[in-house]
């Protein structure tokens, strides 16, 4: 059991980009008070999942794309639908409203064993193998291991993770006036590396041309510098 209050409702409700940004940062507080609130985020259990991989991505994009704005509002949405959150423009009569797709640009089951390995001892080497021996069942022991990797290297990689968090939503269909939101590590290396112009290049050699069905791409970075758009129609 939780020692710490989450709902549904309360992610749901609806809020202007700053509230939004506000209310995340004050759950993020409350959860990291608590050993089971920092473990329910590390492993993303329960409602500390999408928290963190859905509402807040939301909240930056949505501060970084309005600011303070008070006509616009973000209403996050739990559930299997095929977007994460309706955006309602209240500047206008009647008000217009668009929706967001959120995907992470991670490693998949690696990136969660890396998290179970940080969960259980406190830290994880950045880069390097992470493996699994045996089963959940059985008993499971996790081991990870550091491996040095240039800048370059470490940059490329990242955006290759953008380029597989997009694939993964080739095909697929999507409401009309859907944005896609790329969340991804942007962090002080990769910007010292890779400048706008290059990051605009990547998405233009290997990403406009997929079979996506989105009105606009959004990258933006954990670390709160990189927030581009790219308009699909």
């Amino acid at each position: 059991m939780t020692d710490y209050a989450l709902s549904e409702e309360e992610i749901s409700q609806e809020r202007t980009p700053s509230e939004l940004l506000s209310w995340v940062e004050l759950k993020f507080e409350e959860l990291g008070s608590s050993e089971s609130g920092v473990g329910d985020l590390r492993l993303g259990v329960g409602l500390a999942k999408p928290l963190a991989e859905e509402v807040y991505p939301l909240a930056i994009f949505a501060l970084k794309k309005y600011g303070e704005a008070n006509y616009i509002k973000i209403s996050p949405v739990i559930g299997s639908q095929n977007y994460d959150a309706v955006v309602t423009d209240n500047s206008h009569f009647p008000a217009s409203v668009s929706y967001i797709e959120v995907t992470q640009a991670h490693e998949g089951e690696e990136r969660h064993l890396r998290d179970m390995y940080l969960n259980e001892h406190g830290f994880v080497p950045a880069h390097g193998p992470v493996t699994k021996k045996g089963t959940k069942k059985k008993g499971m022991s996790i081991s990870a291991e550091f491996k040095a990797e240039s800048v370059p290297e470490m940059a490329r990689r990242e955006l290759d993770k953008v380029l597989d968090a997009v694939r993964r939503k080739e095909g697929k269909d999507y409401p009309p006036d859907t944005s896609l939101l790329v969340w991804f590590d942007d962090g002080y290396l990769f910007r010292e590396v890779v400048s706008d112009m290059e990051i605009d290049g990547f998405v233009h050699d290997n990403i406009v041309s997929l079979d996506i069905h989105f009105s606009a791409l959004y990258l933006v970075g954990k670390h709160r510098e990189v927030f581009k758009q790219y308009d699909l129609c």
